[in-house]
């Protein structure tokens, strides 16, 4: 943990501290004491914080203020023992010094500073005592009272100082907390706008950028019929329930079959199997056949479920399916990002889904290839795509051969997102 301001809190304990130790030492001016020896210690502790004060205003250039500031308390702290036993102050005027010293190490950087300080201190009461001049232990009732009151105020300010230190702390931890629930909160909703596969990313590396990535991927695109009509007779508020309707049984559809919801374009919906990696080919495909052929019946569903409401609609899709490798990564700039994929699977299985018939599907060839044998395809027709050129697309018949058993729905490899 970094030390801060370790200078700016001690200050008004080295003041208060020094000046009534001062006091002490003149109290003791009436004992058989030599008078250089108590008037050399009353000086030091008026002098001395005046002195400290000036010293650590300023750490020396290239050494780190917070290193400075320990090493100039330790030396303090070996300074003021050595000067207090070469006065040979009486114990409780010593223990008075000693828990000051002590306590100011431990209260300022915990035991980082207090153990050096303790070790430093009992050298230099070592050094003092070896070259102190006499040797009494002779008090004053007065010098004895004073160190009391030095020992008091001292615990009591210092317990003053962490008692408002502990209740900055719990201000700021209630504001951290209240911080931190809007956060999840806010965090909670964006995941909502995000696919499964980009908030697992975003979870695992949440300062990196994703990387441009290539891997096989079969891409499915869905659009309502008749969305454009109906949004003109419809009033907002029963269009936008049938739209949240729609787009939910449509994204558990996807996710149901190993899909993953990609784009929501408005009454369209891009599909994407294959991420994460991992799957074969085929599974990808038939998972991508399977959903589409899926859409009419679901639409059948809640066809029933809007009529019960009272709202006599039917809403009708056709869909597009294209396989190929595309280039997954982040696009955009420092502050826009969006994750996505390009290649010409996107592309082709949007154009295919333009051209497929009402409750229908078209399929590239490449997808073709994979879904044959489990499924019965038209003949293959050439089709004069726009931006594309000539592309060979299949259509469904009818169900999958009954001799071919289609793939159950594979679970998702991680749990949901929610």
């Amino acid at each position: 943990m970094r030390i801060r301001r370790l200078h700016q809190r001690a200050r008004p304990f080295r003041y208060a501290a020094f000046w009534l130790m001062g006091g002490v030492c003149l109290l003791l001016w009436d004992q058989h004491r030599s008078v250089s020896q108590v008037l050399f210690g009353a000086v030091f502790c008026l002098v001395w914080p005046l002195l400290a004060d000036a010293l650590l205003r300023r750490p020396p250039a290239g050494l780190p203020a917070e290193r400075y500031s320990m090493l100039a308390y330790a030396a303090e702290c070996a300074l003021a023992a050595a000067v207090f036993a070469w006065v040979s102050l009486p114990p409780l005027a010593s223990l008075a010094a000693l828990v000051c010293l002590l306590c100011g190490a431990s209260a300022l950087a915990g035991r980082r500073l207090l153990f050096p300080s303790a070790a430093v201190l009992l050298l230099g009461a070592g050094c003092g005592a070896h070259l102190s001049p006499a040797l009494t232990v002779t008090s004053t009732p007065a010098a004895d009272a004073l160190a009391m009151l030095l020992i008091l105020a001292f615990g009591l300010a210092l317990a003053q100082v962490s008692f408002r230190q502990a209740q900055r702390l719990d201000a700021h931890r209630l504001v951290l907390t209240a911080r931190s629930a809007d956060l999840e909160q806010t965090n909670h909703r964006l995941q909502r706008y995000l696919p499964p596969s980009l908030r697992r990313r975003i979870a695992q590396a949440p300062d990196d950028v994703a990387r441009s990535e290539r891997c096989w991927l079969t891409v499915a695109f869905v659009d309502l019929v008749g969305f454009t009509e109906l949004s003109a007779r419809l009033d907002a508020e029963a269009l936008t329930g049938m739209l949240d309707d729609y787009l939910s049984a449509v994204i558990a559809a996807a996710e149901h079959r190993g899909g993953e919801v990609s784009k929501l374009l408005g009454d369209g919906v891009m599909v994407v199997f294959g991420v994460p990696a991992g799957r074969e080919r085929r599974q990808q495909v038939l998972g991508a056949v399977e959903f589409t052929r899926e859409l009419p019946a679901l639409l059948a569903r809640l066809g029933v479920q809007w009529r019960a409401r009272g709202e006599l609609v039917q809403l009708r899709t056709r869909a597009g399916v294209a396989s190929g490798f595309c280039t997954l990564g982040d696009r955009g700039g420092a502050e826009r990002l969006d994750f996505t994929l390009i290649g010409p699977p996107v592309n082709l299985a949007s154009r295919l889904q333009a051209h497929a018939p009402v409750d229908g599907v078209l399929l590239d060839a490449a997808t073709a290839a994979l879904a044959e044998p489990c499924y019965r395809l038209t003949a293959p027709r050439t089709l004069n795509v726009k931006g594309i050129g000539p592309v060979v697309a299949y259509g469904l018949v009818d169900r999958p051969a009954s001799s071919v058993k289609v793939p159950a729905p594979l679970a998702p490899s991680t749990p949901r997102d929610d």
